[in-house]
């Protein structure tokens, strides 16, 4: 039995369910080399996935991962489709080429990952703050537009919109994400901004999915401390003012994590069937939890979900109503 806790590992949350893993289709977006949707790609291969969909800006980054996804077994149907979430058009085209797409019937479990942090300020082709838009906006759109492929999965699909403990120094700034045009811009605020959001869209599609008798689950885990590429814009300077925000919040300094120890809160979150009849939606270091040390009040609210769904709408000029 697999113990839950900040050293569980990705590989052993698989052995513990693969029959939740085999003969399904695992979506994944942002699965660099090295990066944490890299490695749970790679630990799901031990289960025998049917499909596994990787969505990246660049196929030389996500090539090493297809590579030892293939190495561990080579059945497998791996599907890499390119993808710049800085561009909303961009993801409606990899939306309508994965639901003509007649060798993905459904998708299982879709995994929204990809991510920058504390990036310098520049704004996106559709004009929005680069976090708040790669981070949660684009991932919104995605999810939306694959439904249809979501619903048909059988047992119901699992949606992650990965988080951060980072939420923590923001709310989403509704008055002006793009802080005031970069004027008022801090990078670690606009990270938090985005992670915030990521939260906040798990808690509204709860919402819907269970009005409408749907039990479609989206949960937000948190991968921890853990260094990947995601920290290529973060210097000395940055994580040293990044860690005094934190402990000014009256948090510990995080402990860091292995890939492996990063990737099984996500792999839980995607696997243990006993997470689908509990109310939490935000795991970390593999645990469900509402804790306030680890987990903002304002990331979990009700009203602050349906608000940030309705600006999320009026960004990317669409409105969706779940129709089963």
């Amino acid at each position: 039995m697999v113990e839950y806790n900040i050293n569980t590992e990705g590989k052993a949350i698989v052995a513990a369910f693969p029959s939740q893993v085999s003969g399904r289709t695992f979506l994944i977006t942002g699965p660099s080399q090295g990066g944490v949707g890299a490695e749970t790609a790679i630990s799901l291969a031990d289960a025998s996935p049917s499909t596994l969909i990787l969505l990246g800006r660049d196929l030389t980054k996500i090539q090493p991962t297809i590579d030892a996804i293939k190495a561990i077994n080579s059945s497998i149907l791996v599907k890499y489709i390119p993808v710049d979430l800085a561009s909303l058009t961009s993801v409606r085209a990899v939306a309508i080429a994965i639901l003509d797409d007649s060798t993905i019937p459904k998708i299982d479990v879709m995994i929204n990952n990809g991510a920058i942090m504390a990036a310098p300020y520049s704004l996106t082709t559709d004009g929005y703050e680069s976090h708040f838009q790669i981070n949660y906006l684009s991932h919104f759109l995605l999810t939306n537009l694959l439904l249809p492929k979501l619903l048909m999965a059988s047992p119901p699909a699992r949606i992650l919109n990965v988080s951060s403990a980072g939420h923590s120094v923001s709310d989403v700034r509704y008055e002006s994400t793009d802080f005031e045009k970069g004027t008022k811009y801090v990078p670690w605020f606009a990270y938090g901004q985005s992670k915030t959001a990521c939260i906040l869209f798990s808690v509204e599609l709860n919402r819907r999915f269970k009005e409408s008798g749907c039990k479609v689950r989206a949960f937000s885990p948190t991968p921890g401390a853990v260094d990947t590429g995601l920290q290529r814009f973060v210097t000395k300077e940055m994580r040293e003012e990044g860690m005094k925000v934190w402990i000014a919040s009256g948090k510990a300094a995080p402990v860091r994590k292995s890939l492996q120890q990063g990737c099984a809160t996500y792999l839980r979150a995607s696997l243990d069937p006993a997470l689908v009849d509990q109310d939490l939606v935000f795991l970390s270091d593999c645990v469900p939890t509402d804790n306030p040390e680890e987990l903002s009040a304002y990331a979990v609210d009700a009203e602050n979900a349906k608000k940030c769904w309705a600006l999320s709408e009026e960004m990317v000029g669409e409105k969706f109503d779940l129709k089963l």
